[in-house]
């Protein structure tokens, strides 16, 4: 097989493998496309093997994501051992050698999902040792050559009643060698899930044409191409920390893998990468995987947001359900919209339990409008939000209207909720959820008065009303944010007597204590501080932070990254540092022993967050602030940090350096630093 070059910055390398950690391999080892992804497995069909492909955004009749039959199986190959395998995070492809323990036989093989052709797999596989039928991409992929005549297709339909049909088409050709003791595998696969309606049998044969005369190393070469442009418009680069680098580019590999660039796109929180949670949608797509491909891949990033818009009719009936006005987004969603959250599930013990999220954490039509937001002040696109995006800001603040509860002095109570912390369920006055619903009413109430329609001025009024009148639970006299009312008279338990997070703490001292004390999953009273900056009280975020790290477990993956962007903001950058490195092993080293199931892509795209937001100190805020602001914190182990990106139809990188900046532009801009303008030109300057 082909030598890779040594590039350790860009590989993700797996050396032998041991049984106890097969299917976290399988995780780490996803190679995807967007629309279809196929995990990590070896290639031999042996028992332990679990070959597993992924089709996005398509449901089986269990609302489960659709299992779609392998295509990276060698059914006759020698079971051996699994070998030495890399990933090229730069071209997205999965090399393998194995060599049996008498080293009379052996695979050498090269897979890759084509982000060019999404839906397209190769694999190529020299077997030495015992002749085998079938598979991806070969070793030496450009001498893959296989004559048409010598190839056999296969064709596959997998049609759940609901949530779309795909058709697997897969087309294979042996070549052996003069001694009969190598065979070649070459194989094409094509999975039709970008469409909900019935492919059609001529579309899928034509695809598979094409890349099949293309062949493996024309496939390769647009590979290359569509994962460098990627790259250029989404690197990350640790300059003075190289296995940071390397880790962060991981996370953000599987991040991009994960979200088709055309149609709806709906990302679970395990990406394509595993079966854990069924492939449903939560808040992670919409606050933590959107906003960095807003920055990297506006396409992709207005396909997640698609997924919502589609959904509108959906969540506009649960609100009317509920007799309120507006939309109400469901906790888990997949085919059509509706909550496909689990009503119950089972303790640490085996007792069942109920599951309050569907119904109680509503937080999630707030984070929705957000992510509209996001995307269009991200890009400066008003005529997102004075379109179709202006619905997903609108209705969930109709929402917000008509579920708040006045009390008799007049002011605005949101009882029966669950905030991002979990631990505590059914309370009332959740800081997180109200102040994101005050942010989601002030904002919608300014686009109803850009939109001037038949009483738009008094929408505006009455949503502003509201607002206004939201009790949010902060304390002037402190600084702070009460987590939810009553949460200052909660037993004050604090972390580090317990042990070394990340710890799930209600696996530890059980559900009822921990429901009972200060013990947080993560700081719903600091993630309002990340989310909405511009509405929080002046100068609270240090008290915030000072009051509830020390009582934040990280039960949940998406914890660590955004405590270390908070961090950085307030200069506290050797802590940051911490926490980003914990956030960015999650998965790397199992930490919370669940990567078996899939990678946490929504953490991924926190570590972005807190890389961009934190440590870069970029504050994006409006879709009409055409000035870039920023200001670098670095620890004192980095000597620079590069991130690439685009704003505002802007392809930029910005060089952040312990007391200076330089940003590269293709188009002019305005670039604020410390409170000072600077006018920045083609190619770039310094500006501090």
């Amino acid at each position: 097989m082909r030598a890779l070059p040594a590039d350790p910055a860009w590989q993700f390398v797996v050396e032998g493998g041991s049984d106890m950690r097969l299917r976290v391999e399988e995780s780490w080892l996803t190679t995807a496309d967007g629309s279809v992804g196929t995990r990590g497995s070896v290639e031999e069909d042996g028992v332990e093997s679990d070959p597993l492909t992924l089709a996005a955004g398509v449901y089986n009749e269990g609302q489960s994501l659709l299992e779609v039959p392998s295509w990276a199986t060698l059914s006759d190959a020698p079971i051996l051992p699994v070998g030495r395998r890399v990933l090229d995070l730069r071209d997205g492809v999965l090399w393998r050698e194995a060599i049996g323990e008498d080293s009379a036989a052996r695979i050498d093989s090269a897979r890759f999902a084509c982000l060019a052709r999404p839906g397209v797999g190769v694999l190529v596989a020299e077997v030495t040792g015992r002749r085998v039928a079938a598979s991806m991409v070969p070793p030496t992929i450009d001498a893959a050559k296989p004559a048409p005549a010598e190839a056999s297709t296969e064709v596959t339909e997998v049609s759940p009643r609901r949530g779309g049909n795909v058709l697997r088409a897969m087309r294979t050709t042996k070549r052996p060698a003069p001694d009969a003791s190598v065979n070649i595998v070459v194989r094409v696969a094509v999975h039709d899930a970008a469409s909900r309606r019935r492919p059609a049998r001529a579309e899928i044969d034509a695809r598979l044409e094409e890349a099949w005369h293309t062949g493996p190393a024309g496939l390769l070469v647009e590979q290359r191409r569509a994962w460098g442009q990627r790259w250029e418009r989404a690197d990350v680069e640790v300059v003075g920390d190289p296995e940071l680098t390397r880790v962060i580019r991981f996370g953000l590999f599987h991040l991009m893998a994960s979200v088709p660039g055309r149609g709806a796109a709906a990302v679970g929180a395990r990406g394509l990468t595993g079966r854990a949670y069924s492939g449903h949608v939560f808040w992670d797509a919409d606050v933590f995987v959107l906003p960095f491909l807003a920055a990297t891949d506006p396409p992709a990033a207005r396909a997640m947001l698609e997924y919502r818009i589609r959904r509108l009719a959906a969540a506009r009936r649960a609100a009317a359900a509920e007799g309120h006005t507006g939309a109400r987004f469901p906790w888990e969603s997949a085919t059509d919209g509706s909550d496909v959250t689990p009503r119950a599930g089972l303790d640490e013990h085996g007792n069942e339990v109920p599951i309050l999220t569907g119904r109680l954490e509503e937080h999630i039509s707030a984070d929705v409008a957000w992510a509209a937001w996001r995307f269009a002040a991200w890009g400066g696109r008003w005529a997102f939000l004075d379109g179709a995006g202006g619905d997903l800001v609108v209705d969930p603040a109709r929402y917000w209207s008509s579920r708040v509860r006045l009390d008799e002095k007049g002011a605005a109570h949101i009882d029966g909720v669950i905030g991002p912390d979990e631990y505590h369920e059914d309370v009332d006055d959740n800081a997180f959820t109200n102040v994101m619903a005050s942010w989601n009413l002030y904002r919608a109430a300014e686009l109803c008065r850009r939109q001037r329609g038949p009483d738009a001025a008094g929408e505006a009024d009455r949503l502003e009303q509201v607002a206004d009148h939201l009790v949010t639970g902060y304390d002037p006299t402190t600084g702070l944010y009460e987590q939810f009312a009553g949460y200052k008279h909660l037993e004050p338990l604090l972390v580090a007597p317990l042990g070394t997070v990340p710890f799930a703490a209600d696996v530890l001292l059980g559900r009822g204590r921990v429901a009972r004390s200060q013990l947080i999953k993560q700081a719903d009273a600091l993630m309002l501080h990340h989310m909405v900056p511009d509405i929080t009280a002046a100068a609270s975020l240090a008290p915030n932070l000072d009051f509830y790290l020390p009582r934040t477990c990280h039960g949940s993956s998406l914890s660590p990254s955004i405590h270390a962007g908070l961090l950085a903001r307030v200069g506290r950058v050797e802590e940051a540092r911490s926490l980003l490195e914990l956030a960015a092993h999650i998965d790397v080293d199992d930490l919370t022993g669940t990567t078996a199931g899939g990678l946490h892509v929504a953490n991924f795209g926190g570590i972005w967050q807190a890389l961009i937001h934190g440590f870069a100190g970029v504050v994006v805020s409006r879709p009409d602030d055409e000035v870039l602001r920023v200001e670098p914190r670095l620890p004192g182990e980095w000597k620079e940090l590069r991130i690439r990106l685009s704003w505002h139809g802007r392809n930029l990188e910005l060089r952040c350096q312990p007391s200076a900046l330089h940003v590269s532009t293709d188009r002019p801009l305005v670039v604020e630093v410390a409170g000072t303008r600077v006018q920045v030109d083609p190619p770039g300057r310094w500006v501090s």
